[in-house]
Formats: structure tokens, sequence, C-alpha cells
């Protein structure tokens, strides 16, 4: 009789989201805040249509703020960043949330949505950082500000492939 009790509670036990994917997912969903909104300040910053500086509004100043102890690549429009930026806020931003929500829900679209995410993300920081690091991080006035805003895009697809991959199981007949 108590195999029959502890069976329902194992099976609820096992089916349950573990906390690393609750984790994993709520770094998505922070990924997506913390590319979104800054890239999309930047494409306006880069139409003429707000200002980045200290007597701008909050995210200006922000931006202004980690040109001065970042990466002061962002002072002018360069055509270059301009475009990623366009990317980062009309494209990975919203992947990123969508990753986030898929994980947290555990549904089977999540597998092709995360990979080309995973994807995307991990070829542009490889990019991003091998462009920097062969030029000298020309532009970079502060290393650790540096590398602490963009290691979380290089360690996220590097813990997301892997389980989208390897783990599917987590994500089978949810819908």
């Amino acid at each position: 009789m108590t195999a029959s009790i502890d069976q329902p509670a194992r099976v609820q036990h096992t089916t349950g989201r573990p906390l690393w994917l609750s984790i994993l997912a709520g770094f998505s969903l922070l990924l997506g805040i913390i590319t979104a909104i800054p890239q999309f300040y930047y494409v306006l910053f880069g139409l003429h249509l707000v200002t980045i500086g200290p007597n701008s509004n909050l995210l200006g100043q922000v931006w202004y703020s980690y040109i001065l102890h970042g990466d002061n690549r962002y002072l002018k429009v360069d055509p270059g960043v301009f475009a990623g930026a366009i990317e980062d806020a009309f494209l990975l931003g919203p992947l990123y949330f969508a990753t986030g929500i898929g994980l947290w829900l555990r549904r089977s679209w999540v597998i092709p949505v995360g990979l080309m995410t995973g994807a995307m993300i991990f070829y542009a920081i490889v990019g991003f950082f091998l462009g920097d690091i062969f030029a000298n991080l020309p532009s970079v006035t502060n290393d650790v500000s540096y590398w602490a805003s963009n290691l979380p895009y290089l360690l996220y697809p590097l813990w997301l492939i892997p389980v989208l991959l390897f783990r599917r199981k987590l994500f089978a007949g949810k819908e």
C-alpha cells in the first residue's frame, strides 16, 4: 500500500519544473529586457529621435554612463553598430523573451526557437569578441564593465543549447 502512495508523489516530483530550468528561463527573460530596451533606445538615438547624455532622460543617462565607463564606440552612430542594435532590438530581444516563456512553460516549440536564439547569439558574441580582441579592444575604456556586460551573452548559449539538445524530454507533450 505504501508503494501506491509513494508512486503519485514521485511522479508529481519528476514532472515539476527543475530549479535550474526556472533559472535558465529567468536568465533568458532578463537578457530579453537588458537587450531589447537599451538597443531600441540606441536605434532611436541613431534616428536622432532621442539623446544620450548626462542631461537626457534616464535611459539616455544610462547609455551615457555605459559609454564613459565601458565601451565608447557608441559615442557616434556607426552603421555596423546601428545594424547590430536593430538586430538586437527587433530580433534577438524578442527571441530571448519567447525562449524564456517557452522554457518556463516547457513547451515543445521552445526547442527550434531556443536553438535559433542560442545559435544566433553564439555567432554574434563570438564575432563581437574576436573582432574586439584582434583589434586590441580600441574602444573599451573599462575592461570590467566590458566583460561583465558581454560575458552573459556567451554563457547563455553554452547553457541553453545543451539543455535543448540533450534534455528534450523536458519539453515533450506540453501543448
